[in-house]
């Protein structure tokens, strides 16, 4: 069961915002700490909740808290498991709140501050209860449960863990910062753990910025493991939490509104606030990002797969590229977000890419230098990322040669 007496958001040590639930909804305030170590209008928790004296009501509030929780049946489970309803945001917060997406922990306001930020702190897995939390994850979503208070967004089953100093896995309780997300294979979608890891691989030959990732085997479950790009582990086992919000959080959506067909956010919105908001170059990086989904015919790149990473510096940056996979192989040639109001995967040309780019405001000329220079390296990077992944569906290589070759025209 969880409590209801008001709960403490933290952010790098400092208590920053505290919500409660009035009349069944959550409602958002800054600290006066908060309100005195920052302007007003910083984005600190986020670009749609920017440091204000005034209370933010549920409208604001819930976007961003749901944007922590996981999605559909996962969300559902966890709901039952901690005796709160499946749509009370405050509830599954309160219970899950400890290690979130970014650097935020969101606890009962009378807990003490937290202050473990190791790994030394994991619950350490031996080889059978490691593979009892993969064989239970329908049942047992994130492995959250007990003294484990995670939150990761998302409708995939997921097991969060973190990697020890020594290279075993541990249980993050307590406070104990998660460095690394496990995704098993999906039974509608075989051979997806090659298959991401092979169009994550190839990015990174490509040159550009993508979470790191490796494939294992537990319980005889192929997952894809993903080290997270909002952890900096350091070599004495202490860990920095780094603040990030995806985009449907930066606007203020409903992960249910995450597609662009359904009212979420477009590119031509995202670049927007990249180019209000973020370091020069991140515009550029989302047009390779975009670029790369293209070429590996990823028709699932919404606005919850594209975050900000909002630096201890307080600079704002676009993330590491994360979640990419070929869907085309499956059948789904929609786009989650649209090119040029082309709505197809293998529907977008050159040409469309390019207009896209120019309709943010990037120079054309520019624009065609990156996309050369993507193109250039794709067969040695096809090559390379074949051999660090092993059984990589013959049908995915085809796809990608196929979208190299339309965008090559």
């Amino acid at each position: 069961m969880v409590r209801s007496g008001g709960l403490a958001v933290w952010l790098y040590g400092v208590h920053v915002a505290t919500i409660e639930r009035l009349r069944g909804r959550p409602r958002l305030t800054y600290t006066e700490d908060a309100r005195h170590r920052y302007q007003l209008g910083t984005p600190l928790l986020s670009l749609a909740l920017p440091v204000d004296t005034r209370p933010y009501p549920q409208g604001a509030t819930s976007p961003f808290l749901d944007g922590l929780l996981p999605e559909g049946e996962s969300r559902r489970r966890i709901a039952r498991d901690f005796g709160v309803a499946d749509v009370d945001t405050y509830g599954l917060i309160e219970a899950l709140g400890r290690d979130c997406a970014g650097a935020v922990v969101i606890q009962p306001i009378e807990d003490p501050a937290p202050t473990q930020h190791t790994t030394h702190t994991a619950e350490r897995l031996d080889g059978d209860h490691l593979e009892g939390l993969v064989l239970n994850l329908r049942e047992a979503p994130l492995g959250a449960g007990g003294r484990v208070r995670v939150s990761l967004a998302g409708v995939q089953e997921k097991l969060v863990l973190t990697k020890m100093t020594d290279g075993g896995w541990g249980r993050p309780v307590d406070h104990t910062p998660s460095t690394h997300i496990l995704k098993p294979e999906i039974a509608q979608y075989p051979n997806a753990v090659e298959n991401e890891a092979y169009c994550m691989r190839f990015a990174r030959h490509l040159g550009l910025d993508v979470a790191r990732v490796d494939t294992t085997e537990i319980a005889n479950r192929k997952l894809i493991v993903v080290e997270r790009y909002d952890r900096v582990v350091h070599v004495d086992g202490s860990v920095d939490r780094v603040h990030q919000e995806d985009f449907c959080q930066a606007t203020g959506t409903r992960p249910s509104d995450k597609y662009q067909e359904d009212g979420g956010p477009s590119l031509s919105r995202i670049a927007g606030i990249l180019s209000d908001v973020a370091s020069v170059d991140s515009q550029e990086r989302l047009f390779q990002a975009v670029t790369l989904n293209v070429l590996v015919a990823n028709g699932d790149a919404h606005a919850k797969n594209f975050s900000l990473l909002h630096l201890p510096t307080g600079e704002l940056a676009l993330s590491p590229i994360y979640d990419v996979m070929c869907t085309l192989v499956y059948g789904d040639d929609r786009l989650a977000m649209y090119i040029d109001d082309v709505r197809r995967t293998d529907g977008v040309v050159r040409e469309r890419l390019l207009k896209e780019a120019a309709s943010w405001g990037l120079r054309r000329t520019r624009a065609q230098e990156m996309l050369d220079t993507l193109l250039a390296r794709a067969d040695d990077a096809l090559t390379a990322a074949a051999e660090e992944v092993p059984g990589v569906p013959g049908e995915v290589v085809d796809v990608i040669r196929s979208q190299l070759t339309r965008l090559s025209a």
